[in-house]
């Protein structure tokens, strides 16, 4: 009877090892995640998210900062059946962590016009690089409302040409993989010089230098395409 209480405890002792063990394991393989996680920002501004659409990676949190003079909001996962979550007024942020891939598709609940997307890449995938956190970083630190005056621009004149979505017309498309191989800088370059040759016009008499930089930089970084 002894000996079978003994086996009994000692399996139990085993049991806790092997499972303190076990939890020690998945701990030491989340925390590299977690402290490379990071919190990506998007300002509302003017009844706009921006940028609209940011590709994060697994545990990252995106910050949506509210920039307006007035207005409240809401960012509301609708499309995941959850309900909306309260409204948060100028000065106020709303925060959601994102720790499974896939892409995931918001409103503002208040304002149905004002859409947006974050994208979770893979495990095991590419990670999202800095170099990228920083484009986007890039994009943001332009005037709120020049923003808007270049994106209208990017889409309408440039979208007569490259199609209203980006995705190509009488020019060729300008998603993010056939700008691959050119430098936000070789894009700027394109934008204020112009194509010879083509019905690429220079853009220099209407731009900034550091305009047409932020216009590559918003190409490259998929913001907007498909919009």
């Amino acid at each position: 009877m002894r000996s079978q209480i003994s086996t009994a405890i000692s399996r139990i002792f085993l049991k806790r090892k092997c499972a303190s063990y076990l939890l020690s394991v998945l701990i030491s393989m989340a925390l590299p995640v977690l402290a490379q996680a990071e919190t990506i920002e998007i300002s509302i501004k003017k009844m706009l998210f921006m940028p609209e659409n940011v590709t994060i990676n697994p545990g990252d949190t995106v910050r949506w900062v509210n920039d307006e003079r007035r207005q409240y909001h809401s960012v509301w996962f609708e499309a995941l059946g959850v309900p909306e979550p309260d409204y948060f007024f100028p000065g106020e942020f709303f925060e959601k962590r994102f720790v499974q891939a896939g892409s995931y598709p918001y409103r503002c609940g208040p304002h149905s016009e004002m859409l947006g997307t974050v994208i979770v890449r893979e495990p095991g995938k590419e990670k999202a690089s800095h170099a990228n956190n920083h484009t986007i970083t890039f994009i943001q630190n332009m005037e709120a409302s020049r923003q808007e005056e270049l994106v209208y621009l990017l889409k309408q004149d440039c979208g007569s040409c490259h199609g209203m979505t980006l995705k190509g017309g009488l020019g060729p498309s300008l998603v993010p993989e056939k700008l691959a191989s050119f430098s936000i800088e070789d894009l700027a370059a394109v934008i204020m010089e112009g194509r010879p040759g083509t019905p690429m016009p220079p853009w220099k008499g209407i731009l900034k230098q550091e305009e047409a930089s932020w216009i590559g930089a918003y190409l490259k970084s998929g913001l907007g395409v498909g919009q």
